[in-house]
């Protein structure tokens, strides 16, 4: 018999986001009754991943993070009395769960819960001997230095990801190649960045559906690639090549694409502002707005929220006006 504690039933989406692991780990048990059962629980949890995925690109961490731990829960338990080859079959598909636990955190703006999941993940994906994992949670973790700014880390850690370039799925390829681009566009190298950018074309996914089927780095459309272009050259300073881009671009991105969409059209608006085209970044940015907003994106928000602050002292144009009313109305 299998009993699994609801985490989603006793617990609300705002306390998910801040809730530590081990209050977590109080909200499950379960136990497979055979081989077969464990083999069909198995089966499921691989489903659900790819479904998770999808949920995350049409609605945003709020409606995945649930799903996510609850998962998580599952895995825990029955790799607790798992040996040998199970368990490390078991372990691999942790540390899947674990990286996907930890882009929900870092997109809902929980950059603690972040750090630690991709921790595990890093740890899961030893454990369980899986280098395409392994590499995936090194290129995670070069995001991550992005972010903080780290640039020297960002470009070390994105090489290092693909070091071993050969044994990794084609989009993953793709995505790491991306990622070392924006770091070599922090560092103002355009030259490096862009033929990146170029390698990156001939790995490009080209995934519809959103669930990752094609492996980690799914979402590297050709038209995801080129929006990342755009990021680059808006780094660099080159905001009117970046508009350019991001217009076409965005038309191009398959739809299930939701959070992509509204990242782009957040910095789409960075760039108008960038060039002085003040009341198209408003309409620009509240046309993110919602999306993120909805979807549990605080990365976004935060983004759209900057970009209200620099478009402050225009607030006698319509479009600017309209922007900061519907900031004003979020606020808590």
């Amino acid at each position: 018999m299998v009993v699994v504690n609801s985490f989603a039933q006793t617990t609300s989406l705002a306390q998910q986001f801040d809730m530590p692991h081990e209050i977590i780990e109080r909200h499950r048990r379960l136990v497979a009754s055979s081989p077969a059962h464990l083999d069909e629980i198995v089966v499921h949890l691989r489903d659900q991943w790819h479904a998770l995925v999808r949920t995350d690109n049409l609605l945003g961490p709020r409606f995945a993070i649930v799903g996510v731990l609850n998962q998580i829960a599952v895995i825990e338990e029955l790799g607790a009395g798992l040996r040998g080859q199970r368990r490390l079959e078991i372990v691999r598909l942790g540390a899947q769960y674990a990286e996907s636990a930890a882009w929900l955190y870092e997109d809902s703006g929980n950059i603690a819960q972040a750090r630690y999941w991709t921790s595990r993940a890093m740890e899961l994906a030893h454990e369980g001997d899986d280098e395409r994992m392994l590499a995936w949670t090194i290129f995670r973790r070069s995001q991550q230095a992005a972010t903080a700014l780290d640039v020297a880390q960002a470009i070390g850690l994105a090489q290092a990801a693909r070091r071993h370039d050969e044994r990794l799925a084609t989009p993953t390829r793709a995505a790491i190649r991306v990622q070392e681009a924006y770091g070599h566009a922090l560092d103002g190298n355009e030259r490096a960045a862009n033929t990146l950018l170029d390698a990156a074309h001939t790995w490009a996914a080209s995934d519809a559906a959103g669930d990752a089927h094609e492996g980690h780095g799914s979402y590297c459309t050709p038209s995801y690639i080129e929006i990342q272009r755009a990021n680059c050259w808006l780094k660099t300073g080159k905001p009117d090549k970046a508009i350019a881009l991001y217009e076409d671009a965005i038309r191009t991105l398959p739809v299930v694409y939701q959070r992509s969409r509204a990242a782009a059209l957040s910095r789409l608006a960075a760039a108008y502002v960038a060039t002085g085209q003040i009341e198209q970044a408003a309409g620009t940015a509240h046309e993110a707005l919602p999306v993120a907003r909805n979807g549990g994106s605080t990365r976004i928000v935060d983004e759209v929220k900057d970009l209200g602050r620099q478009l402050a002292p225009h607030r006698t144009l319509q479009r600017v006006a309209a922007l900061l009313d519907d900031l004003a109305d979020g606020e808590p």
